[in-house]
């Protein structure tokens, strides 16, 4: 019988947003090699997501079990050596390489976050089934989603808190680069007043986090004043609310990460953080891989930057960008803004034919 481990990030494993990296990279390779999927073990997690997934608390018992046997494990250099991007792609070829495709029985594991999103787009029906599977999901989701004005734009607020390595950037000392960073709270507060004054009551809020505190408590305040608690577990009814948001507002963390992969739409970030070289920002700039001629974010950089210099990138573009940076003190980026009219005007159920809406007849010569 075939085996793909999916192993959890150390030895008590991680965060949701790291551990579904691992998870994705699981289901793919299960996909790619036919073979039944393990992992990653949630009941010896800090976390107890367990309970999400409805999982038993000794489902680790047979990762490790599988571990200790004889098994093929595809590594992060093994990945780089395909010279894929697609994660699929690169463990067909390796499996390939080494004649699993034709074994009848075999462990293969795989895990880390090495790779990043772009090698897991195409697990994103995967997650999304196994969050609207998840426990309470569905259930909180609607009571959420029941509050809100469709007509309205929903705007999702992650505001991580301190704890589990989160810290903010000291004095002078450069954010550029950093993860586990925690985001100052007055720039939370900044965006959403910019929004708010951007759009008035065509804009709505909804702040999550981890822990909360004053920042997190004035927001609420000051752009949801009727924000109550949920009951029961939402730790992945959260994520799919982040994921059905038309903008997200990001903290410096995997949790938003994730949502805005899941989602494919609009986010903002925290300009301080990103890698800026030559007038470009990049998020993963900063990694060995990345800075090579042949790395993702050095050849998408190279692109941005011929299209800026050939005016392409204007505000007539054909170039759209989801992630868009901003500092405290900034305006609203104008592409960011042109991208969310285009959204705002969309909502309107009366121009949806699906929804008894209606649309012209198109000039003809």
């Amino acid at each position: 019988m075939r085996f793909v481990v999916a192993k959890r990030l150390g030895r008590r494993g991680e965060g949701l947003g790291n551990e579904m990296l691992s998870w994705a990279k699981g289901w793919i390779a299960s996909q790619v090699l036919d073979a039944h999927l393990v992992g990653p073990s949630w009941g010896i997690n800090k976390r107890r997501y367990y309970r999400n997934f409805c999982t038993t608390r000794l489902d680790f018992v047979l990762e490790e079990m599988l571990m200790h046997l004889p098994h093929y494990t595809f590594s992060e250099q093994d990945y780089r050596d395909t010279g894929e991007v697609d994660f699929g792609t690169a463990i067909e070829r390796w499996a390939a390489a080494r004649g699993l495709t034709h074994k009848d029985s075999f462990i293969a594991s795989v895990g880390g976050m090495w790779g990043g999103y772009a090698s897991i787009h195409r697990s994103r029906s995967f997650l999304l089934a196994k969050l609207l599977n998840s426990r309470d999901a569905l259930r909180n989701a609607y009571q959420i989603d029941s509050q809100h004005d469709r007509n309205k734009l929903f705007v999702a607020v992650h505001m991580r808190s301190g704890g589990d390595g989160f810290v903010g950037s000291k004095g002078s000392e450069s954010a550029r680069g950093k993860f586990n960073l925690l985001v100052p709270g007055e720039w939370y507060l900044w965006v959403c007043d910019a929004l708010q004054q951007r759009f008035g009551s065509r804009i709505q809020f909804r702040f999550f986090t981890d822990r909360g505190g004053a920042a997190f408590d004035e927001a609420i305040r000051r752009f949801n004043p009727g924000q109550t608690v949920q009951h029961g577990l939402t730790e992945c009814s959260d994520l799919l609310l982040m994921t059905q948001a038309d903008l997200r507002v990001c903290s410096v963390s995997s949790y938003s990460l994730v949502a805005s992969f899941l989602s494919g739409g609009a986010y903002l970030w925290y300009e301080p953080q990103l890698t800026l070289n030559r007038g470009i920002y990049s998020l993963w700039g900063d990694e060995k891989a990345q800075r090579a001629e042949d790395g993702l974010s050095a050849r998408s950089a190279k692109y941005v930057s011929d299209a800026m210099a050939s005016g392409s990138a204007g505000q007539d573009a054909p170039i759209t960008f989801l992630g868009t940076a901003m500092d405290i003190g900034d305006p609203l980026p104008e592409s960011l803004m042109n991208l969310l009219d285009q959204r705002l005007s969309s909502l309107d159920p009366r121009t949806n034919l699906l929804e008894y809406g209606c649309v012209p007849q198109p000039k003809r010569k």
